[in-house]
């Protein structure tokens, strides 16, 4: 197992206050002032708008990753950090990319392994910073069912991993195995075999056709005549 910049700084308070420290990431002139912005932007205060919990995780990563970029002088414009981004969370994609940054000298694996997900920034949030965000706040954004699923898709992710890490030390999985855990939430039809994505369930407004007493389309068009 790997000991990168995390595990340097155990004294914080969880994986995303270990990040800022590790690597430094400011937003402004104190760490602090990090935190607080993002925090700012969860919750809707000041100038802000309530952001979801994916845009700042994807913030923070990307963040992180520039810093890193910068102090190994690789190219760090918003676009070039913005792709390789995309690439490192694609297991698919990141293969070359991983040789590419081990070229400058940067671990690519490690700094994956520490970005961090929506459900460590929401236990920041809440655990760390006791912050509470009501459902009232939460029907501002636009998309905060999505998130909540994606909450727990992470956690069934991290729970997965920890099982396979296990299993690897147990002997019963080949050390080193890279195996990409896929979660995908799929509703089934109470009254026949229909199963489909929960995305594609939202899309078109219904989980079985032939089953659905009153289909989205419908209840909207009910809704505007009334």
């Amino acid at each position: 197992m790997r000991y990168g910049p995390l595990y340097r700084c155990m004294n914080a308070c969880c994986k995303v206050g270990r990040v800022i420290a590790a690597y430094d990431l400011q937003h402004g002139v104190a760490e602090t002032e990090l935190e607080t912005y993002l925090l700012a932007r969860w919750l809707g205060r000041g100038e802000y708008t309530a952001t979801g919990l994916r845009p700042l995780k994807d913030w923070l990563n990307r963040k992180l990753l520039k810093t890193v970029y910068n102090e190994h002088g690789r190219n760090a414009l918003d676009t070039r950090v913005a792709a390789d981004y995309e690439a490192l969370t694609d297991a698919e994609d990141s293969f070359a990319l991983l040789d590419d940054l081990a070229a400058d000298g940067i671990d690519g694996e490690q700094l994956t392994s520490d970005f961090v997900s929506t459900a460590t920034l929401y236990r920041h949030f809440t655990n760390c910073l006791d912050a509470t965000k009501s459902d009232d706040e939460s029907e501002t954004e636009s998309n905060w069912e999505a998130e909540k699923v994606e909450y727990a898709r992470d956690i069934v992710r991290q729970n997965v991993a920890e099982s396979l890490r296990s299993l690897e030390n147990k002997g019963r999985l080949p050390r080193g195995s890279e195996a990409e855990i896929k979660t995908e939430i799929v509703l089934g039809c109470p009254e026949c075999a229909t199963q489909v994505s929960i995305g594609r369930a939202i899309e078109r407004g219904y989980v079985c056709e032939q089953h659905t007493a009153e289909p989205a389309a419908e209840r909207s068009t009910t809704a505007d005549s009334a």
